[in-house]
């Protein structure tokens, strides 16, 4: 099976997370196949990528059964976790514009995937937020360096402190996603989004690019992967446990 699915709708290149068993969680082959989307930005006619997830969810986050199972291995786990940041930030800086298409649950790694994009809508049945308190984790892919620029210091502290789960309109009301549509206009409503960006000056749309993303500083990623590094250290310590502990 291929964990993601990329296919050609006219000018976009849309990859769709094919792991619905596993709420889209991002493993291995996942990112694997995002990298490869994302490379696709480059062939000819290629006027925007998206991105959406197969079933009730668009992506849960990063694989909670790989990581763990790498967590008594630290380098291959922080180069699992960098692996996904890494891609997180080139989506951010694709050449063309990108469109997250929310048909479903987007949680953890999964925001950090929405925040990415420079657009984002929503299917009305989706369920988005940070959540990664849920698991005893704390976000190593943006959340809290994009979450605050999607809307605002005060709303991002709440969503990345309690953890709580925004319905498509309180999410659009917020800024976390542009819209909210009915789950069946979600794809037409995309291609109707990328025809408009398709009409435009393609030169002109990615010196627009160039202006409209945030300029993030490096310090405020640096200062979220150290936290992340020093959480799972100390995730690994506690489950190692003294000599002669049980497992």
């Amino acid at each position: 099976m291929t964990a993601v699915v990329v296919t050609r709708r006219g000018p976009a290149l849309w990859a769709r997370i094919d792991r619905p068993g596993a709420g889209n969680a991002c493993d291995s082959a996942v990112l694997a196949g995002l990298e490869r989307w994302l490379a696709g930005a480059g062939d000819p006619g290629v006027r925007a990528l998206v991105l959406t997830g197969t079933g009730r969810s668009f992506c849960a986050g990063a694989d909670l059964a790989e990581a763990t199972g790498l967590l008594g291995d630290q380098p291959a786990l922080r180069a699992f976790l960098d692996r996904g940041r890494r891609l997180v930030r080139a989506i951010g800086a694709a050449p063309v514009p990108t469109v997250a298409a929310v048909n479903g649950a987007a949680f953890g790694g999964g925001l950090e995937l929405l925040l990415a994009c420079d657009v984002a809508v929503a299917a009305g049945s989706a369920r988005l937020g940070d959540r990664h308190l849920a698991v005893g984790q704390v976000p190593g892919w943006g959340s809290s360096v994009l979450l605050p620029l999607a809307v605002g210091p005060a709303l991002a502290r709440r969503l990345l402190v309690t953890g709580e789960t925004w319905t498509a309109d309180e999410a659009a009301r917020r800024g976390l996603v542009s819209e909210a549509v009915a789950d069946a206009d979600l794809v037409p409503h995309v291609d109707a989004l990328v025809a408009t960006i398709a009409a435009r000056d393609e030169t002109a749309v990615r010196r627009m690019l160039g202006l409209a993303r945030p300029a993030v500083a490096d310090a405020a990623w640096a200062r979220e992967w150290e936290t992340l590094v020093a959480h799972v250290a100390e995730q690994a310590a506690g489950r190692a446990g003294p000599p002669g502990s049980p497992s």
